[in-house]
């Protein structure tokens, strides 16, 4: 469950906007890039890339 960090209020998902106009269009609106970023590479299994970390 996840919380307002303002009140402390319990957030709830109210709507999806899953058509890429809509998503695009709102986007812009906000002055964000109404372009997704790209994809990256999946990982390989069994690596842990928190050991390169060090």
């Amino acid at each position: 469950m996840e919380y307002c960090p303002n009140c402390g209020g319990e957030l709830r998902i109210i709507a999806g906007i899953l058509e890429r106009p809509v998503i695009e269009k709102i986007h812009s609106h906000l002055g964000l890039d109404p372009q997704p970023p790209p994809e990256s590479r999946a990982r390989e299994a069994g690596i842990d890339f928190a050991d390169f970390a060090s």
